[in-house]
């Protein structure tokens, strides 16, 4: 008989889902870094020099609808792709729905924040 756990999980031991999860928000943090190098710091609506808070308060909502992907990617992960999930797989799949926010940050404004706010 399956357990709530193993619905939730898919059977994923917690220390494998744990390590997939970092993985992916590292994919995560890769991408943002790599996307945050083309800013143009001499617009208005940006600061001079780098700046970590300015980048996750810009990007909030971006990073939000990552993880909840990357969630529901690692829970699926079988069953969507038939790939076995490892910490590459996780890696790529951080990176890639991060692509994908970034993309859909840029074509709507869905996920765009109020930058006079910040």
């Amino acid at each position: 008989m399956e357990t709530f756990k193993s619905f939730i999980f898919g059977g994923l031991p917690l220390p494998m889902l744990m390590a997939a999860l970092s993985f992916a928000l590292l994919g995560v943090t890769l991408n943002l870094l790599m996307d945050a190098t083309t800013r143009k710091p001499e617009t208005t609506d940006t600061p001079m020099r780098f700046s970590l808070r300015f980048l996750l308060r810009d990007n909030w909502k971006r990073i939000l609808l990552s993880i909840l992907l990357i969630l529901v990617t690692i829970r699926f992960c079988e069953e969507m792709t038939g790939l076995h999930l490892n910490m590459f797989v996780s890696l790529l799949i951080g990176f890639v729905f991060d692509k994908l926010s970034e993309f859909l940050k840029g074509k709507s404004d869905m996920l765009k924040v109020n930058r006079d706010a910040l």
